[in-house]
């Protein structure tokens, strides 16, 4: 502010700093907000994801697609229920995973970027697949005869469009950007480290491995993107700006 002096000399200007009681700088308007928002998505992702998908193998058991489709004809509220919890959960995923971000990329700014790039890819394309799969799956299903659904199920996986726009980038993008964000949140030191492994685990249980009886890999999606999810919300200001090192 401007202080004029007593013998009417030029004005000086001083500058104030807002801090909190632990002497950092206030926070941004909103700022907690935001990363509240974004930890609770995280938790929202984990529950309507992976909750939704192990419940749902609980129920119908690790069946091939022909089967799973005749058991959602014959169970439509349960499979309903399940596809749109799926499909809902795309709306959270990125946002969650993006808080992650925002803590790693003080820390480890290209590695974050890279995983950053990455993991919109994936989830861009793990979208697509959830939103073709309610239509050519699930409601083909329901107004098709059962050979017909499953045909219609296989010219859309075969399709080269479908490959591009949803295959590709989930396979790709999500696996190797989920890795490299995990790897990043580990390097940080702002996490937990056992949720992070959690992470990697199911990575390669889900792409590479079949379920074991009732386990299934999402079981371990829910507990890792949940106990995140918690971790960043419950985050000092601090750590969450990158004031702290």
């Amino acid at each position: 502010m401007w202080d004029r002096l007593p013998s009417g000399q030029a004005c000086v200007m001083t500058t104030t700093f807002l801090q909190t009681d632990s002497g950092s700088l206030a926070s941004p308007p909103l700022a907690r907000i935001v990363q509240v928002a974004l930890g609770v998505s995280l938790v929202l992702a984990g529950v309507l994801n992976g909750l939704s998908q192990y419940l749902g193998h609980l129920l119908a058991g690790d069946l091939e697609m022909a089967d799973q489709m005749r058991w959602w004809v014959e169970h439509p509220a349960e499979a309903q229920l399940e596809q749109l919890a799926l499909v809902t959960s795309a709306l959270f995923m990125p946002f969650g995973l993006l808080g992650l971000a925002q803590v790693t990329r003080w820390w480890l700014p290209r590695l974050t970027a890279v995983a950053t790039v990455l993991v919109l890819w994936g989830m861009w394309g793990f979208h697509n697949i959830l939103a073709m799969g309610y239509v050519s799956v699930y409601v083909a299903a329901r107004v098709q005869t059962l050979s017909s659904a499953v045909g219609l199920n296989e010219a859309v996986t075969a399709d080269p469009g479908v490959w591009a726009v949803a295959l590709v980038p989930h396979l790709v993008g999500s696996f190797l950007g989920l890795l490299l964000l995990s790897v990043a949140c580990w390097r940080s030191g702002q996490f937990p480290r056992t949720p992070l492994v959690l992470l990697v685990v199911f990575l390669v249980w889900d792409f590479l491995l079949p379920p074991v009886g009732p386990l299934e890999p999402h079981l371990l999606l829910v507990v890792s993107w949940v106990w995140l999810g918690v971790h960043l919300v419950r985050m000092p200001s601090e750590r969450w700006r990158g004031l702290v090192r």
